[in-house]
């Protein structure tokens, strides 16, 4: 399967009429996902034994870091780094002003794959809200338990809207019988990123996520929707 790309306009590119390229990405997958394509390839190995062993080297390799450790894995190279401002030498380390993370670059293996692969270019799609990844933060799962009255985090592209338009915003969908279900509580909108209270009033079943937006100065009403339904209870 091909990478899906498309070009854009570089207005300020050093030559007149030179486009720069843009990845689509077909959607998102979890580690329950990735363990489903795993048992798929037939190995022979049981489901169990996959979801063990990617449980101890995740756990390992975050262990090292949090030990000072650099990690090189043929997938990332990963390395302990640390944020923040000290006002002097003699400046403790707070954890309200300073904190580690992790940083990570492709490792060997992959940046192979990565350069072999093959595109395939499509024409400039119309501007739509792009939904990638649903994290469900009561239950610290992605893309599949919706935990009413919790925070819910929404990763994407062209995800900020106009919340003085009614139109516009956040909504789920019950399978069950098409309600269609705002969510007014939103705390962060950015293009990358929305973050929310998920109504506390949702029945059990499966819910769609969407998210409207307008462009064109208000002109068309487009909307995107989550790859995956999300479940209750």
């Amino acid at each position: 399967m091909n990478i899906l790309y498309y070009l854009q306009n570089l207005p300020n590119g050093p030559e007149k009429g030179h486009r720069t390229g843009r990845v689509r990405a077909r959607g998102s997958l979890d580690e329950r996902s990735i363990l489903d394509r795993m048992v798929s390839r037939g190995t022979g190995i049981g489901r169990g034994d996959m979801l063990a062993i990617l449980e101890l080297f995740t756990q390992e390799i975050a262990d090292a870091l949090a030990d000072g450790w650099a990690v090189n894995t043929r997938l990332a190279r990963y390395r302990p780094d640390i944020k923040g401002l000290f006002t002097s030498t003699t400046d403790p380390f707070d954890r309200r002003r300073h904190h580690f993370r992790a940083v990570l670059s492709e490792g060997q293996e992959l940046k192979r794959i990565m350069r072999e692969a093959t595109g395939e270019r499509i024409n400039v799609p119309a501007p739509v809200p792009h939904l990638i990844q649903y994290m469900d933060h009561g239950s610290h799962m992605p893309d599949g338990p919706l935990t009413p009255g919790g925070t819910g985090e929404l990763t994407g592209q062209g995800l900020k809207y106009d919340g003085a338009n009614a139109m516009e915003g956040l909504f789920l969908i019950h399978e069950a019988d098409s309600e269609f279900i705002k969510i007014r509580s939103v705390s962060v909108v950015t293009e990358g990123r929305l973050v929310f209270k998920v109504p506390s009033h949702l029945a059990p079943g499966e819910y769609i996520l969407c998210m409207r937006r307008s462009y064109a100065n208000g002109a068309n009403l487009r909307a995107g929707r989550l790859h995956t339904t999300l479940t209750v209870g």
